[in-house]
């Protein structure tokens, strides 16, 4: 819980609380869920005996706010009731995606009116009673996110007691039936304006208490102003013990001594009030007593005086219940309802204050809360370098095995060591058998028998996880399992031998998805972030690790399937002399062109040794070998030999369907005609004239020239004479052919290699090594693409690093209907530019996301200051820097703001194209000048385009003239491309820029370029 939460809380609270009536507090309820959401709708929902009333709604679209004065229940076309009915007993919030739902909630008559696409239901509760929902709902294909629905979660509580006491038609459950006292508070339920402040107040100075005994003086000091707490004290869970541990109770002015309970003694009120989450009220202790605890047995209190009226109030987070808080009196009848409200309103602000101050514990500083150190942030990022290079060790010993089974405990092996999973599984995709096979199931260490699970079970999370292709995180299976699958049904019979945390992944490779990891653990909140990290990057290694194996298996079963054929031809060999003699010298020959072949280097001697050995074997009275390029999309026949003379060299579109090497090589299919007359309509669908270069023959084979990996183009051999081709011929040249796409892949190589040699030369393997750690520390800080197209549909990011890591980098953050966008150049390529890279974003989520800077020239300035402090750079010598464009899309004003360190913004707005400057200065670099940045404002409503880019495009060295494309040259591309949407915009800037490089070999920079409409 962030302790920014609780000032908020109590000034919402306070606001909410004068309200006097349902539809005054309905509708700022209504206005305050749509500022703390992106929800399109939202409606507030009365239970009464699990019957439902719409008491008010509220659209985006519009400020006002539909208020029902009468108490029907809601018809079936006003609320998903069949939704509804299911989270009867729901404590904790429920985000329903209805692409998932079965088909019986479907037929929901208002799901079917409304066809909304997310709902989401906040419940209203008293202790255990349900006084209704928050219900959200979404037409559009995006969801509220979980941190926008927590603040709204905080307060839910306090609305539903004001909803409570508001409502006319809505049953109050009384707390008790004691008379009411005489005090400040002159309404049952409702604080005054006094009891208010001083609420607030503690709350305010609770928040930055440093212990429970602290917090307790603290709310004894204040509280007795408003409520007579002539004992106070707070317990505290001690899960470890299971018991409630009381630091420093008061009583009349003195602390007493620290005292305890345990969870399971029946005969006292705080565990009772823990136990039941409860709240404990009692004006008369002798009469009442057994309301709470029948088998009370008096006797004298452990630790105190003798006290008569009591109130004990459960202390909850979000999910659990953490304390609990009690006030107490010596006289009768010392309590009203409203002093029950404000020690239930203050036990809420205590959870928060509690919550902090145990994890403000958990570190070895006592004042983290206040000291964010550099070392801390350097620590975390040595931390980090140091897991990314063991999972670099651990991907190489995964992906060095060829063994499916090996994979599988190799994993497992490295994963225990990182992460605390006594449940390990992989599955693996079977296509034969329509099913997942269980390759690797350990629990607790033990290896269990392997099993297989039906593709058509849609009642598993393996089976959901390999589906969509979606990561499944489940941190307590009992309450979020219906939440990935609606329909099935968890059985908890024995919940203690259930595993309450899971995190399932897809295992993804080259092909698609090749099948699952889960890891799963007893306890609750098993998995941290980190841990979620650790297995993303294992499952990415086993991906590659298994795309390895299978394909070795399919070797295996292919040189099988050739041993097998070879085998059969040699025993129909053996029946026949003649035919043997005849093989023995096409395998010789074969054997001969392989050696002839492996030694040639040159595309043109590949072409000559193929066509002359060719002609020994069958009549190629037209020959040729075309080269697949895939850049310009056609294939070249540059040595075409027609009965011994030489063709001009011509090429054939891929995209042609009348060329029977187009379709040859574009579906990899052989073409082997014995009539041209008659068959080549198999292949051709045309009634035209087919032309070709040279005479027409009437027998033509055409096979594909392939590596494993590529297209290399394709081999034709044609006669003029029809039937003119023996099966045993076609299969000698497919033998041929698999040599000849391996010598002329083998040729490409080794002149690309040449060409690279004198660079290659100066890398070495060590250098090459530590900076893929780097580029794999780089990946992990950079936004994810899909998280950026959810919040900027109408972008793109055209991203290309000069070396494998990059100095140029992109920083993405959404917040408080705010989106941070930004480019920055670092000064410094490779590892030095990636490192800051890292620095960079870091730091940006340090002042934006922890000191809550949104303005983009604060921001800039505070970046400034924190470079030269991170760098020490007015002490030593360094002058690294960063050029950076920041901008700020605050969605609330319907505005964008931009600020520029050394950089400039394009604009483009109704066919005219504008450039915005920022500030000629870089952030860093050892400058003694203070610096201060500017901003720049525009209104999102004139639908403009904005581009934010780095200066390695324009760098590049490229063209026929070999000069630079120039940033005159960039922005008349961005410009000439206006029209266009921007999925096409960011191909049209890749194109230009590999057109302009074409066989340059170096790219001159990192490169760099985003562009987005602000408004979409």
């Amino acid at each position: 819980m962030k302790t920014g939460y609780l000032d908020q809380a109590l000034t919402i609270y306070q606001d909410l609380s004068k309200e006097l009536t349902l539809s005054g507090l309905c509708r700022k309820v209504i206005e305050l869920t749509k500022s703390k959401t992106i929800a399109e709708k939202v409606c507030i929902i009365i239970n009464d005996d699990d019957n439902f009333i719409l008491k008010a709604s509220g659209l985006r679209s519009n400020d006002e706010v539909s208020f029902i004065e009468s108490d029907h229940y809601a018809y079936a076309d006003q609320l998903p009731l069949t939704v509804l009915k299911q989270l009867i007993s729901s404590k904790n919030p429920v985000a329903v995606d209805l692409s998932k739902v079965g088909e019986k909630v479907k037929e929901d008559p208002y799901l079917k009116k409304a066809s909304p696409s997310f709902l989401d239901f906040i419940p209203l509760r008293i202790d255990e009673k349900l006084i209704g929902f928050l219900m959200l709902e979404q037409t559009q294909e995006v969801n509220v996110t979980a941190e926008s629905l927590k603040f709204i979660q905080v307060i839910a509580p306090q609305i539903a007691i004001l909803i409570q006491n508001l409502a006319q038609n809505v049953p109050s459950k009384p707390v008790s039936s004691t008379p009411s006292k005489n005090n400040t508070s002159n309404k049952d339920g409702i604080l005054s304006k006094d009891d208010l402040i001083t609420l607030g107040e503690i709350g305010q100075v609770i928040a930055t208490t440093s212990s429970i005994e602290e917090m307790v003086e603290t709310v004894y000091n204040k509280i007795n102003t408003i409520v007579d707490a002539q004992f106070l004290d707070i317990g505290v869970l001690n899960e470890k013990e299971q018991r409630l541990e009381f630091p420093g109770s008061f009583e009349d002015g003195e602390r007493l001594p620290f005292n305890f309970c345990s969870l399971k003694e029946e005969n006292r009120l705080a565990t009772l009030c823990y136990n039941t989450r409860r709240t404990v009220f009692i004006n008369d202790f002798d009469k009442e007593i057994k309301d709470y605890i029948p088998n009370y047995v008096n006797t004298a209190p452990r630790i105190g005086k003798k006290v008569k009226s009591i109130i004990y109030a459960p202390i909850m987070d979000e999910k659990n219940v953490i304390g609990v808080m009690t006030v107490q009196s010596s006289k009768s009848n010392a309590y009203t309802e409203s002093d029950v409200y404000l020690i239930r309103s203050l036990s809420s602000y205590l959870a928060i204050a509690i919550d902090n101050l145990q994890l403000s514990k958990q570190s070895k500083v006592k004042d983290e809360t206040h000291l964010i150190t550099t070392k801390k942030q350097e620590e975390q990022l040595s931390k980090a370098y140091t897991t990314l290079k063991s999972l670099g060790e651990i991907g190489q010993d995964i992906t060095s095995n060829l063994s499916i089974e090996r994979i599988a405990y190799t994993a497992y092996e490295s994963l225990n060591n990182l992460i605390d999973a006594p449940l390990f599984s992989i599955g693996i995709y079977n296509k034969d058998r329509a099913v997942m096979d269980i390759i690797a199931n350990i629990e607790n260490g033990e290896k269990l028998p392997p099993k297989a699970i039906s593709l058509n079970d849609d009642n598993k999370l393996s089976i959901l996880c390999f589906k969509t292709l979606k990561e499944i995180v489940i941190n307590d299976i009992i309450s979020e399992y219906t939440t990935h699958l609606p329909n099935a049904k968890l059985n908890t019979d024995n919940s203690e031998s259930l595993p309450k945390s899971v995190i399932y992944l897809p295992l993804i490779g080259k092909e698609g998805t090749l099948g699952f990891i889960t890891v799963q653990n007893y306890r609750l909140n098993a998995f941290a972030d980190t841990d979620l990290n650790v297995l993303r990057n294992i499952a990415i290694y086993i991906g590659i690790a298994l795309d390895n194996a299978l394909t070795y298996e399919g070797l295996e079963e292919v040189v099988s399937e050739r041993t097998a054929e070879l085998q059969q031809q040699k025993n129909e060999l053996e029946e026949n002399k003649d035919k043997i003699e005849q093989s023995y010298k096409n395998v010789q020959l074969l054997s001969d062109i392989g050696l002839t072949l492996s030694s040639s280097l040159s595309t043109d001697n590949v072409i000559e040794t193929v066509y002359e050995n060719v002609n020994n074997l069958m009549d190629a009275t037209t020959f040729g070998i075309g080269i697949y390029s895939h850049r310009k999309q056609h294939i070249e026949f540059i040595g075409a030999i027609e009965k011994g003379k030489r063709l001009p060299e011509f090429i054939h579109q891929m995209n042609d369907d009348t060329k029977l090497s187009s379709l040859c090589l574009r579906d990899n299919k052989e073409i082997v005609i014995s009539d041209i007359t008659t068959d080549v309509y198999d292949y051709i669908d045309t009634q035209e004239e087919i032309v070709t270069v040279g005479e027409m023959p009437y027998s033509i084979i055409y096979l594909p020239l392939r590596t494993k990996e590529k297209l290399i183009g394709v081999i034709t051999v044609q006669s003029f004479k029809k039937n003119s081709y023996s099966d045993l011929q076609v299969n000698l040249l497919r033998n041929i052919a698999v040599l000849s796409a391996i010598a002329i892949d083998n040729a490409v190589q080794y002149e690309k290699i040449e060409r690279q040699k004198e660079e290659l030369q100066s890398t070495s393997q060590k250098i090459t090594q530590s900076i893929k750690y780097a580029k794999q520390i780089q990946g992990a800080i950079l936004p994810n693409r899909t998280y950026i197209k959810n919040i900027l549909p109408n972008s793109f990011i055209f991203h290309k690093p000069k070396d494998i890591v990059s100095g140029d980098f992109f920083w993405f953050h959404e917040s408080n209907q705010r989106v941070f966008i930004a480019t920055v150049d670092c000064n410094s390529n490779g590892v030095p530019g990636a490192m800051m890279s890292i620095i960079g974003t870091s730091l940006f989520r340090e002042i934006v996301e922890v000191r809550n800077i949104t303005s983009p020239d604060e921001v800039l300035d505070a970046m400034n200051e924190r470079i030269t402090i991170h760098l020490n750079q007015k002490i030593n010598d360094n002058q690294d820097s960063l050029d950076i464009s920041l901008c700020v899309i605050d969605r609330k004003n319907n505005t964008l703001e931009f600020a520029g360190a050394n950089t400039s913004m394009a604009r483009i707005k109704d066919g005219k194209f504008f450039i915005i400057k920022g500030t000629p200065s870089s952030i860093g670099g050892n400058g003694d000048e203070e610096t201060f940045f500017n901003k720049h404002t525009f209104n999102l409503d004139d639908d403009a385009e904005y581009f934010l880019f780095t200066d390695g495009y324009h760098k590049q060295i490229g063209g026929e003239h070999k000069q630079a494309f120039g940033n005159e040259r960039f922005l008349k591309m961005l410009f000439d491309n206006n029209s266009v949407d921007m999925s096409k915009k960011r191909t049209a800037v890749r194109r230009a820029f590999n057109d302009w490089m074409d066989d340059e070999l170096v790219q001159t920079d990192d490169v760099l370029v985003l562009g987005f409409k602000a408004n979409e």
